[in-house]
């Protein structure tokens, strides 16, 4: 007999999966030694579309093969009912019929109790967010009564909380959350549909970020693609809509899918901020609902989107609402400007709002990098006595074993794509760059070199800079790489580093080696140590090898090419360039508007209601005002903000009294904008 549907479904779930090796090594680990093991539930769980159903079935299919008795459950299907669920695990051990007097909803635990110890029963629940009264039935009831040869597996789009993870449950638990899957497993999983083109390989992960959904809707179905060439007319043709379909699920009335629209037109988000977008007050209660949505990640400062939802969110609120969708843009570029002067005002660190704004500068080449950057578990350290063999030893281990290098970024909005290719040759020229014992001859107060190092403790990569002052002025106007900016150097310019040396803001940027640059988090690392010196002031010269990617990445990051600085020390057919930016003073704050854009000019454009709001009214005015606009009389205005009546009176009448108008409602008209008859 052949297979059924059912049986060829999942093969064909089992013949595309990829990836996910942490995940299946891990369940194996514990199917091979769950005796010795405490914990008894691995929970998985991630945004919808992430893959959990695929990989849940990839553990049914592994147990199977280890002898073990998988059981899968989809809590979808069963409405909360117990005795569907206990049906279905009696269906899974292969009990049809059981005449026993055991109670309805318990009978599996006892032909679970009956089967033999070395028996191993895996129960696979999938769709846990729709587990309702069941969760309590669960957890209180069947779980605690399972023999200890059975491993649970709880799958849904968030992970256990509550009473999960504030009792004795929490020892029990490994949490699994899944994300977007690598460069090679999307490249595997395209090359086993027949797609092998290496062009439509990276065009489809550059506009998934591997995410499985995004993917699957990309990838042709067997026999559909007859030329290379009518793939990309598929992908191009794709909706974006079927890739929101199942986020926007989760998202229940009109009012939080206004507060998405919001979020998704800048990168992190703040209750204020969002306050700020839609120019009204948002419940707590409306909040918590945002942020509790599968795709919402807590970061530093704030929350930010999944970032794939992000971009098909921001495209989509684009195509609908275009002048609202710059209108947003500005108040959040406004928003972050506001809080890099002020930040800058008081020296306090400005990388995170920089980097919000940096997202949406005019260079697609910088938003490209931005977009693949992520955060980075790696850490620096510098070099002293202690580590300095380890430096030696990772100099040594990279020119011993080069590697090519091919980097892709995209910028989603200009749907631009970079492709940057390195021999292995030119992945070491910027470690050969360095005279390393000059350098290391160098006293530390003059030179800073730091060693990247992974979650491991491994050496991973070496930053080095050197001071520009007194000391190191001859060493540097005679080396290879630095030479021939002191060579070129007109009167203005010479003066203009001689100061920044004085100060103590003068450095040359020697070089920045990681082991591999496909890697997204340390090209991460590489744009957080330059940002450290931009940030703080300084005039920066560099030099990096004359490729593609360096030119590009210097230029996009606001260095200017420095005129007859030219060179030929990396001994490559092509010149190299120096650049140079300098930040001081306040140069930074010309850096960040260059970066951005004029938007003084902009904020001159934008309606009265933001004028207002951004300058002419106290904190406690605004507040009032973002009520009243929103239809609240004084007495509900007065219980949203905890004061007495009179004080909204005084306030409203305060406010009456700047712009010259005499009642409420020409005073809500000139808040939102419109005109008012005196």
């Amino acid at each position: 007999m052949g297979q059924t549907i059912g049986q060829k479904l999942s093969k064909l779930m089992l013949d595309h999966f990829v990836g996910r090796s942490f995940e299946t090594g891990l369940f194996q680990q514990y199917m091979n030694n769950l005796s010795e093991r405490t914990e008894r539930i691995l929970n998985v769980y991630g945004t919808a579309g992430i893959g959990k159903t695929y990989l849940l079935t990839h553990f049914a299919s592994m147990a199977e093969a280890m002898g073990a008795i998988p059981i899968q459950v989809n809590l979808q299907e069963i409405n909360g009912d117990t005795e569907a669920f206990d049906q279905i695990v009696l269906n899974g051990i292969k009990v049809v019929e059981d005449d026993s007097a055991t109670a309805p909803g318990s009978r599996s635990l006892q032909q679970m109790s009956d089967l033999p110890k070395e028996k191993k029963v895996v129960l696979l629940i999938d769709g846990y967010e729709e587990a309702g009264s069941l969760d309590y039935w669960l957890r209180t009831y069947y779980f605690p009564q399972l023999p200890p040869n059975i491993l649970i597996v709880v799958s849904g789009r968030y992970p256990l909380e509550g009473p999960w993870r504030f009792s004795l449950w929490k020892k029990l638990i490994v949490e699994l959350p899944l994300s977007s899957l690598t460069y090679e497993e999307i490249r595997q999983y395209l090359l086993h549909w027949g797609v092998t083109s290496e062009e439509a390989i990276d065009t489809v992960w550059l506009r998934t970020l591997g995410h499985p959904l995004a993917v699957s809707l990309l990838a042709p179905s067997p026999g559909e693609i007859k030329e290379e060439e009518d793939f990309f007319s598929l992908a191009e043709k794709e909706s974006i809509e079927a890739m929101l379909e199942k986020w926007l699920q989760e998202v229940t009335d009109d009012e939080l899918r206004r507060l998405l629209f919001a979020a998704s037109s800048v990168r992190t988000f703040q209750q204020e901020m969002l306050e700020e977008l839609i120019g009204n007050p948002i419940s707590p209660t409306s909040f918590d609902q945002l942020i509790k949505l599968s795709f919402v990640n807590r970061v530093t400062g704030g929350w930010q989107l999944h970032k794939i939802v992000w971009e098909n969110m921001r495209q989509t609120f684009r195509e609908r609402m275009p002048e609202q969708f710059e209108r947003y843009g500005r108040i959040g570029v406004l928003y972050s400007l506001k809080k890099v002067e002020n930040g800058y005002a008081v020296r306090k660190d400005i990388s995170r709002e920089l980097a919000e704004l940096l997202h949406f500068a005019g260079s697609p080449v910088l938003k490209a990098h931005y977009r693949h950057s992520r955060s980075s578990p790696n850490y620096r350290e510098p070099l002293n006595d202690e580590n300095l063999q380890e430096l030696e030893a990772y100099i040594e281990a990279r020119k011993n074993q080069p590697c090519p290098w091919n980097v892709l970024c995209s910028d989603p909005e200009s749907q631009a794509i970079f492709r940057f290719s390195f021999t292995p040759e030119q992945s070491l020229l910027r470690l050969s760059a360095v005279n390393w014992p000059d350098v290391l001859k160098i006293p530390d107060c003059n030179r800073s070199i730091q060693l990247l190092r992974n979650v491991e403790g491994r050496v991973i990569g070496a930053f080095t800079v050197l001071a520009i002052n007194a000391e190191t002025w001859e060493y540097l106007a005679s080396a290879p790489i630095s030479r021939s900016l002191f060579k070129s150097m007109t009167p203005d310019r010479r003066q203009q580093l001689s100061v920044a040396a004085d100060q103590g803001k003068a450095w040359f940027l020697l070089s920045a080696d990681v082991e591999d640059l496909e890697n997204e988090q340390l090209r991460s690392d590489i744009v957080t140590h330059l940002f450290e010196y931009i940030l703080a002031g300084n005039l920066i010269v560099s030099s990096p090898p004359p490729l593609d990617y360096y030119e590009q990445a210097m230029l996009g990051l606001g260095f200017e090419q420095i005129q007859d600085a030219e060179h030929d020390d990396y001994g490559m057919s092509k010149p190299t360039y120096t650049y140079w930016l300098d930040t001081r003073n306040s140069r930074l704050r010309s850096y960040v508007k260059k970066m951005v854009g004029e938007v003084e000019d902009e904020l001159r454009a934008l309606p009265l209601s933001e004028k207002v709001h951004l300058s002419d009214l106290t904190k406690r005015e605004k507040d009032v005002a973002k009520l009243l606009t929103a239809g609240y009389t004084n007495g509900e205005i007065a219980s949203s903000l905890y004061i007495s009546e009179a004080a909204v009176k005084k306030h409203v009448n305060a406010m009456l009294s700047k712009f010259g108008l005499k009642n409420r409602t020409q005073l809500a008209s000139k808040l939102l904008g419109g005109k008012t008859e005196k």
